[in-house]
């Protein structure tokens, strides 16, 4: 479906070049033809001018043959640079009067007879030295004179005068009538360029978009793989019973939370956070998951530093130092009844005796991971009693601000939980995320949240087989 979409596009992007193409060359070509209109229109207006002056010229002054070519002369030269040249021709075409600088005839004595005879204009263009001219017949009538037998004159029916034909040579000029062409011009041309350029950058960002597209589904896919990683939101290892809460600000997430049965009797329970987030804090987060199965760190107190130690040493030598952890990984050993566990910079779970005892946060441990290779690490110990609930979330939750900036702080967290002191792990995990959002006002997440409640279930173990064990 992706691929017949783009294939139409393309097409329509190619259909779209094609016009704009077309524009301009239709732009172009149309400017052309009227800028030459236009020229031949305004030249040939003003030799029609100066054709009626020399008439007149003619006319009033009834020259003889010997001053018609210094009437030429003055016309041309009132003309200041318009006409070329003028010359008078006879219906043979024999040159009777000429001014400088005219050329041969343009136009032979028949053909000037026809066209005349058809009442059709007689005009061409011609290229000089001196530039392009519009040369153009105009019939004129010679009056009788004593001297007129000397011209090679073909007489009229009247005996008024003499017919003869003047040829006006006059410089190309498009003059101001030119302007709205040139404006078209304009218009096309900025109207052509303008689609191209549109064109160009749609298919720049089409091709950001169909980028774009793909990391979105790349980034799904991690998403789907990172949500893959995690437990079910509502499984419990042995003696315990879960609930958790899941939430990325953005599409993939720097926090993690696991929870699993041991080997031995037991469980173990981890939650992180990366900073930052998208992918780069995703791809550490799995990391740090990866090392958390892969590391034999439930064993014993000293396994468990040495396991943080390592980790701490692997961020600092592979990660970016703006790419540091925190970490709580703490695990149950059913034997004792014993939680033991490593606070690595991250926010104290807080544990809820079921007797209605104070609060305890969960603290022991060191820095974050990532930042000190040299970190020393030590291993905290709780005992654990039927009924106690273990609360573990990341900032995103505690750090939650109102539209005032307030946070939402641990004090209200604790009071959401003994809200409900004999609730259910989800009914404390709901009645959580209940109150973060009545105090925010809003589900618009500004950090990931992570929220795991648990209540221990197990019997408890006596003083004397926490000694055997």
């Amino acid at each position: 479906m992706e691929r017949h979409a783009q294939r139409w596009f393309r097409l329509w992007i190619f259909a779209g070049r094609g016009l704009a193409v077309l524009l301009l060359a239709s732009t172009v070509i149309n400017y052309v033809i009227s800028e030459h209109t236009t020229v031949l229109f305004n030249t040939r207006r003003e030799m029609a001018r100066e054709m009626s002056a020399l008439d007149q010229l003619v006319r009033d002054q009834k020259p003889a043959t010997a001053s018609l070519s210094g009437i030429l002369d003055e016309v041309v030269q009132e003309s200041h640079g318009s006409l070329a040249w003028a010359q008078i021709l006879d219906r043979e075409g024999a040159v009777i009067a000429r001014s400088d600088a005219a050329a041969a005839p343009a136009f032979t004595a028949d053909y000037v007879v026809s066209r005349i005879r058809e009442r059709r204009p007689i005009f061409a263009v011609r290229d000089t030295s001196a530039g392009k001219v519009v040369v153009e017949a105009f019939p004129i009538r010679l009056p009788s004179h004593p001297s007129a037998a000397s011209f090679k004159t073909v007489a009229l029916k009247s005996s008024a005068g003499t017919m003869a034909f003047v040829e006006l040579a006059s410089f190309a000029d498009a003059g101001v009538l030119a302007w709205p062409a040139r404006w078209t011009l304009i218009l096309g041309v900025t109207a052509g360029f303008a689609l191209l350029g549109a064109l160009t950058l749609l298919v720049a960002r089409f091709r950001a978009h169909l980028s774009a597209r793909r990391v979105e589904r790349q980034i799904d896919i991690a998403r789907q793989v990172q949500r893959g990683l995690l437990p079910a939101a509502t499984s419990s290892p042995r003696d315990f019973d879960l609930a958790a809460e899941w939430r990325p600000a953005a599409n993939v997430s720097g926090d993690f939370y696991d929870a699993f049965d041991l080997p031995e009797d037991g469980a173990a329970f981890v939650v992180g956070d990366v900073a930052g987030k998208d992918v780069p804090a995703a791809m550490l987060a799995s990391v740090i998951q990866g090392t958390v199965h892969g590391t034999d760190w439930t064993r014993s107190a000293a396994c468990h530093k040495a396991a943080t130690e390592q980790l701490n040493r692997l961020l600092c030598d592979r990660a970016s130092h703006e790419r540091f952890a925190s970490l709580f990984w703490g695990y149950f050993d059913a034997r004792t009844g014993l939680l033991h566990y490593v606070n690595c910079g991250h926010c104290a779970p807080l544990l809820f005796r079921a007797g209605g005892q104070d609060v305890l946060g969960l603290s022991d441990g060191g820095p974050v991971l990532g930042l000190l290779p040299q970190a020393r690490f030590e291993q905290g110990v709780e005992r654990l009693e039927r009924g106690d609930v273990l609360v573990l979330y990341s900032d995103g939750v505690i750090e939650a601000v109102n539209a005032t900036g307030e946070e939402f702080g641990e004090q209200r967290l604790i009071a959401a939980v003994e809200s409900c002191p004999q609730g259910e792990p989800a009914e404390i995990r709901d009645r959580i995320l209940h109150s973060v959002r009545a105090f925010t006002g809003s589900d618009v997440l500004v950090d990931d949240q992570t929220l795991l409640a648990i209540r221990y279930r197990g019997a408890a173990v006596a003083a004397s087989e926490i000694q055997a064990a």
